[in-house]
């Protein structure tokens, strides 16, 4: 919801930094996926901070990428299709990483499943009625699910206690908020969309 509607206020800064990238747009994309890998590693080492950090970038990268293609004129139909590709892989590895450092595999196997189907929900629809990101201001955008990693696990992280792991709890909050809201929210929308069809 929020990636989608404040997309304009953060366009202008990354067109300014796309005239700057020299590489073909498709190596910022893959160059998000290396990243990616690198805040699972630090992830599965239980580095929460340089984990966010990686993860940050990689969200960043993957903000760029689109930029760099518009502003080179090198948008293709294959570079969107390789960049959302790239996202689940994204998404999928920096989970992973979670998963291996807290141990806490159920969570983070919802979240995972959740997240795929909060993005098939919009893909399948596309293949029955036409769909832009602007008219479907729903929760959790991929966006909006990697900020609450980057910056939801190192907190809850450095406030874990022996009698409160909170890392645990937040990892929970987030699988049940997208499977219970993200998921439904926009089966609803769609089905909406569709009625009478």
């Amino acid at each position: 919801m929020l990636s989608a509607r404040y997309r304009h206020v953060f366009k202008p800064f990354f067109e300014r930094i796309a005239k700057y990238v020299g590489v073909h747009p498709n190596v910022v994309t893959l160059t998000s996926l290396a990243f990616a890998g690198l805040a699972a590693w630090y992830f599965a080492q239980a580095d929460w901070l340089l984990g966010s950090v990686m993860a940050a970038i990689a969200g960043i990268l993957d903000a760029l990428d689109g930029a760099v293609a518009r502003y080179w004129k090198r948008e293709s139909k294959w570079g969107a299709y390789l960049d959302a590709m790239t996202d689940r892989f994204v998404e999928a590895l920096i989970l992973f990483g979670v998963g291996w450092g807290t141990g806490f595999w159920a969570p983070v196997y919802i979240i995972m499943f959740a997240s795929i189907m909060i993005s098939y929900a919009k893909a399948r629809a596309a293949m029955e009625t036409p769909v832009d990101n602007i008219n479907w201001p729903d929760l959790f955008e991929r966006a909006e699910r990697l900020i609450l990693i980057i910056v939801g696990i190192p907190i809850a992280a450095a406030i874990r206690t022996p009698e409160m792991d909170w890392l645990y709890i937040y990892l929970w909050i987030l699988a049940l908020l997208y499977l219970c809201v993200g998921v439904p929210q926009r089966m609803h929308r769609v089905r909406k969309k569709l009625a009478g069809t």
